[in-house]
Parts: C-alpha cells; sequence; structure tokens
C-alpha cells in the first residue's frame, strides 16, 4: 500500500499530539475502599463531555513553529453487571478534532469519520479489560483520544482507607500503535483527597491530581524510524459521585516537553501546554 510520507516536522506534530492525547485523557488511579467503587451505577447510563486543548512549540531545523490542536466528543455510556465486574459500552455521539500546523495547514475530522464502540469490562477497583476502542479514519487518525480514554478515563481505587488530607499513588502504563506511530505512555500519579464539595446542590468528593508523564513514540515514515520523548506534569483535580459511583468532573493542566530525532537531521526540541476537561451530563 502506498503511503503519503508528510514532512518531518508534521510528523513530530502528529506524535506530540498523540502523546498529549495520552498524558490528558482522564485521571486514573486508586482510592479509599468503601468510599470509591464501581458498580452498576442508577441510571446505567452516562453522558459525558470530554475536551482538550494543546499548543505546541516546534524548534526545528527550518525554524520555530506553533501549533495548536483541539479536540471535543460526546461519549454515551450503557453499564450493565458481568463476571468479573461491569460490562461498558460507549458510543461516540459526537466528535470534533483539528490541528492547525503552519506546514500543513487545518487537519479536521469530525463524527463521520469515527467508526465502532468503547467495550470494556471494570472491575470493583477500577481496572479495566479493554475489548474494543472507536477508531479514527483520515489524516487526523493519529490525533484519535480514544485508547487513552479506554486505559486512563477510570480511576483505579485502593482498598486502603484514605481519610480527608490522605494521599494514594497508582502508576498508569498503556501503549498503541496506529501503525505509523507507536507510543508508550506511563504517568504516576499522586492524589489527595481533600474532602467533600458542592456543586449544584450536589455533594461530591473533591481529589487533588497531581501526575508524572512520561511518554515515547517511535515515527515510521517509509524507510527512516524517527523517536520522540516527551516529559513533564499533569496536574488539577477530579469530583467523584460517591452516590452514583462516577467520576462527576475533571480538569487537568499539562506542562511538557521532550526532543524528536530524525536521522539525518539532528534532534530538535518542543514543547506542550494545554488544559483537558471531562464532565458528566447526567
Amino acid at each position: 500500500m502506498n503511503r503519503r510520507t508528510p514532512p518531518a516536522t508534521a510528523v513530530t506534530v502528529f506524535a506530540a499530539l498523540a502523546a498529549a492525547a495520552t498524558a490528558c485523557a482522564g485521571p486514573g488511579s486508586p482510592a479509599p475502599a468503601g468510599m470509591l467503587a464501581y458498580g452498576v451505577p442508577s441510571p446505567p447510563t452516562a453522558v459525558y463531555d470530554i475536551s482538550d486543548t494543546v499548543a505546541i512549540s516546534v524548534s526545528s531545523p527550518v525554524g520555530n513553529m506553533e501549533i495548536a490542536g483541539r479536540s471535543a466528543l460526546t461519549l454515551a455510556m450503557a453499564f450493565e453487571g458481568a463476571p468479573g465486574g461491569v460490562q461498558l459500552t460507549g458510543t461516540v455521539t459526537s466528535f470534533e478534532a483539528s490541528m492547525d500546523d503552519p506546514m500543513q495547514g487545518t487537519i479536521s475530522a469530525g463524527l463521520d469519520q469515527v467508526s465502532g464502540a468503547l467495550e470494556l469490562v471494570l472491575g470493583r477497583l477500577g481496572d479495566v479489560e479493554v475489548a474494543s476502542v472507536p477508531e479514527l479514519s483520515g489524516p487526523a487518525a493519529q490525533l484519535s483520544p480514544f485508547p487513552a480514554i479506554a486505559n486512563e478515563f477510570f480511576p483505579r481505587f485502593t482498598d486502603e482507607v484514605v481519610e480527608p488530607g490522605g494521599t494514594w499513588v497508582d502508576t498508569v502504563t498503556w501503549t498503541t500503535d496506529t501503525g505509523d506511530i507507536a507510543t508508550t505512555s506511563t504517568t504516576a500519579y499522586t492524589y489527595t483527597l481533600v474532602g467533600d464539595t458542592v456543586v449544584d446542590g450536589r455533594t461530591l468528593l473533591y481529589i487533588g491530581v497531581a501526575g508524572e508523564v512520561e511518554s515515547e513514540a517511535t515515527i515510521e515514515t517509509g524507510p527512516v524510524s524517527m523517536n520522540q520523548t516527551m516529559n513533564g506534569t499533569s496536574t488539577g483535580f477530579m469530583l467523584w459521585d460517591r452516590e452514583r459511583g462516577l467520576l462527576a468532573h475533571a480538569e487537568t493542566q499539562r506542562n511538557l516537553e521532550g526532543t524528536t530525532s530524525v536521522p539525518g537531521i539532528g534532534s530538535f526540541d518542543m514543547t506542550l501546554t494545554g488544559p483537558s476537561r471531562v464532565r458528566l451530563h447526567n
């Protein structure tokens, strides 16, 4: 199969945005037994809005570049009991993504380029067994947020009781391979249980989140194989609805920096910043 080979700087931007998705798709960690655990919520449905914005600065051999990326989607989830936990099926009901690249212009993707559903089994403490994830076709396929959502959206809880002011830690590692780009992401989270807060008349549990992010990507463009590493922080908070046993809201801010090595050209630096948000509709 013939493949169009994008410029080295453009491929690096693709990989950076893919790494950003792994760093921001939502919290994925542990928490207090008896207080936080998964079951079939009532009602057994949930609709989430998930948005992400990134600003990327690239110091390339052809000069400095500024790239902007953004995505917004709505994910409708249905839950039912299953051996080993809760069966979850997620359907993407809206999706928009774009990247403004000075070398390639604007690349956009919409709902008509999304196929398939999110299917996984969620354990009582948040371990997931992923069966399938939605796929994004077209030029923006490398920017798909869905593998990150499948692996990191649901906090993994601890079976130890954590009181307000206490902390717990968790490390999330996963990989994805789109063919041209293979990415490995590892985030070491520290969670701080702050206590109750009231939002729109509803009492939610406020949990601070601080993550140390490491990601590595290999980009294949014809005979050339490029390597990229990015490191930094992802910090913010999440609000947990104890009555329903669901994440109600989350916000994180990323600050990453790294390098890309291109055979025959050398290494160049890049930074990535930007917020991500998750909001439960019902």
